[in-house]
């Protein structure tokens, strides 16, 4: 004998009543991805120059917390940890962001909005610090922008840096163009071409400029002595073949009496989204905005399956009184709130992948909707509507033939 869905006819015995359940519970799931979204755009933007440095290993100052602070060290540290064995070569890398304020190019908001502060970057074009290949060389194409770097007062910009919502084809410093003499920290600069990397929580834009105009820029004003003594990363390849653990703790030894942490690209990237998830207010705020989502998601589906059973409790007496045990029922009320969770997540997942893609347009942020992360809010939507149906079963459980008869 065939078996009765009963679970399925419940749902769409009213149509109108099961798109507005699956409308409810695509609520909370879309609710569960924005917040899930953003917590994840807060970790993956804080990876994105990190990920960037040609290195094996990365010096830092043990002063900050976070690549974002700009705490710097002597270069000294570079020469000495050059002499350990296994080190090809060690590139200083230079960071600025509060001295640094780039002229807003826009002519109608110079007046009224003169600039912003931007995340500029001394290198050398020559030692290829960094993985962008505006200026690597490549087979068939020279890299011409790392000699125009050498230049003075030039400079790479992001084509990413935050977008300005008023006026589209323009970031918040105005509309950058190769070509474009600007200034930056009150001097002359002449933007020359730009590359792709993203903006994060602390910078709304990059620059990349040569150590020599980072140094005329924005140390010679401020900084008594040697305006390139101060660094901020140090950048170590090691030699081809050399056991990267043998050279980190030789590099570890030497440095001891200093205050340069030596770490892997992959250990400096998951301290830097430790700090921003564990010890940031706005990394909690994300974090607790997924946990709201799944408690509304609860009540919500709570109401539905409670209020269907509700509706449905002479029936269900029913069938108690003709020999279905309470299991049947109780199984019954969990496939409701299995067949709701998948009737949310879908709809939900669609509306969240347009949002995350509008989002990612307007804000320039690494809104990224992949497999596993879908996967993680399908498995929070499940448990979600699972534990409404265990807290719903109550009701099934009280239906008892000699009070509803």
């Amino acid at each position: 004998m065939r078996r009765v869905p009963l679970a399925w006819c419940n749902l769409v015995h009213e149509p109108s009543r099961l798109v507005r359940c699956c409308g409810g519970v695509g609520f909370a799931v879309v609710l569960m991805f924005m917040q899930y979204g953003f917590r994840n755009a807060l970790l993956d933007s804080s990876a994105l120059l990190i990920e960037r440095f040609n290195a094996d290993l990365v010096l830092v100052s043990g002063r900050g917390k976070t690549v974002a602070t700009n705490e710097s060290f002597s270069r000294r540290q570079l020469v000495r940890a050059e002499g350990v064995p296994g080190v090809r070569s060690v590139v200083p890398l230079y960071i600025e962001s509060n001295l640094s304020v780039l002229r807003n190019t826009s002519p109608e908001l110079q007046d009224r909005w003169p600039g912003r502060s931007v995340r500029v970057i001394g290198l050398d074009p020559d030692d290829e610090p960094l993985l962008i290949p505006e200026l690597n060389p490549v087979p068939g194409r020279p890299g011409w922008l790392a000699s125009a770097l050498n230049e003075p007062s030039t400079a790479l910009y992001d084509r990413h840096s935050m977008p300005d919502r008023t006026r589209p084809a323009n970031s918040l410093f105005g509309p950058l163009e190769p070509g474009l003499e600007t200034e930056l920290a009150s001097r002359r600069v002449r933007l020359i071409d730009g590359f792709d990397l993203g903006i994060d929580f602390n910078s709304e834009g990059t620059l990349i400029v040569s150590r020599e105009t980072f140094a005329n820029l924005l140390r010679l004003p401020y900084y008594p002595g040697d305006p390139l003594d101060q660094i901020q990363i140090g950048l170590v390849r090691t030699e081809p073949g050399a056991p990267l653990a043998d050279v980190q703790r030789q590099l570890l030894g030497t440095l001891a009496d200093s205050d340069v942490e030596v770490l892997t690209k992959g250990e400096l990237l998951e301290r830097e989204k430790d700090y921003w998830r564990d010890e940031t207010p706005i990394g909690f705020v994300f974090g607790l905005g997924v946990a709201i989502g799944f408690l509304v998601g609860i009540v919500i589906c709570y109401q539905i399956l409670s209020s269907d059973v509700a509706d449905h409790l002479a029936e269900y007496a029913t069938l108690r009184a003709i020999g279905y045990p309470g299991r049947y029922l109780n199984l019954v009320v969990l496939q409701e709130g299995l067949l709701l969770a998948l009737g949310g997540f879908l709809p939900g997942l669609a509306l969240s992948a347009v949002m995350y893609w509008y989002l990612q347009d307007v804000t320039g942020l690494p809104l990224r909707l992949t497999a596993w992360r879908a996967g993680y809010v399908f498995v929070l939507t499940v448990a979600m509507c699972s534990v409404s149906a265990w807290l719903a079963l109550r009701k099934a459980r009280e239906a008892d033939p000699a009070e509803v008869f």
